[in-house]
């Protein structure tokens, strides 16, 4: 697990770190604070920099519940920004409109309602003490988890069938693999949350293949879009060619007219 999460961080600070020119540049910056998020929210997973972290707020695991906000924060810019990306006015709607904003505000509630009645004391990644100790603690640490994934579901769900619809286009090719990247990603945070529930306790290594699957898939697709940007904005690109461009115009017209029924 250890090695998962030191992959996670690693991948997610080289994203970050190719885009800094961009960011400085003042070039899609959105996109440059969900790899900061991301970066922060690997290293807290991380087991030293967590236990570090936790022991100068008390050693009560508010760690964990920072790293639970951070996350509906990523996923909540994620969300805004791919919907955004796609053209997926049905997934924009969803994910910043009433909808979202209840998703969002019951699953913030549930997650620190149900830190509140546990006892977090002890410094621990993943609530792993707390959860082998036992008592009522013990029976709310899979609830816990599963409310704290709960709003990345949500907004996976949301945006999955625009990232197949994608896939499947007749989009540039960077374009096309960065949305698969993303749809699995999706599709393995949208898996978590029922996974916090039903797999057994010794299955905790599924649960955070599945965590850290969902967090590659993301960032990866996010460097492929960036690539494709940059290929499409380079002089003599076949993809900056204006036959190309009003191409990509009609499928995604096409794509926008069908998810209205028009």
């Amino acid at each position: 697990m250890a090695s998962l999460g030191w992959t996670t961080l690693v991948v997610c600070a080289m994203a970050l770190l190719v885009r800094v020119p961009d960011a400085i540049r003042g070039r899609n910056r959105t996109v440059f604070g969900i790899l900061l998020l991301a970066t922060v929210c690997s290293l807290l997973s991380i087991s030293g920099p967590y236990e570090a972290l936790d022991r100068q707020l008390g050693g009560w695991n508010l760690t964990n519940l920072i790293l639970r906000f951070l996350v509906f924060a990523t996923m909540l810019l994620v969300g805004r920004r791919v919907a955004k990306g796609l053209t997926s006015v049905r997934g924009a709607r969803l994910i910043a409109g009433t909808t979202g904003r209840w998703a969002l505000g019951l699953s913030g509630l549930a997650v620190a309602g149900i830190f509140l009645m546990m006892d977090t004391r002890g410094s621990s990644a993943g609530l792993l003490d707390i959860a082998d100790r036992g008592g009522r603690s013990a029976v709310l640490a899979p609830y816990y988890a599963a409310a704290g994934r709960s709003y990345p579901a949500f907004v996976s769900l949301v945006l999955l069938p625009s990232l197949l619809a994608t896939a499947r286009s007749r989009l540039p090719r960077l374009v096309r693999a960065g949305a698969l990247l993303m749809a699995i990603g999706a599709l393995c945070a949208a898996l978590s949350l029922p996974a916090s529930l039903s797999l057994p306790a010794d299955w905790d290594l599924a649960q955070h293949v599945l965590n850290y699957a969902a967090v590659l898939g993301y960032v990866l697709g996010l460097v492929l879009f960036w690539f494709s940007g940059l290929i499409a904005q380079a002089p003599g690109s076949l993809t900056a060619t204006p036959r190309r461009q009003a191409l990509q115009r009609k499928v995604l017209q096409r794509k926008v007219l069908h998810r209205h029924g028009r």
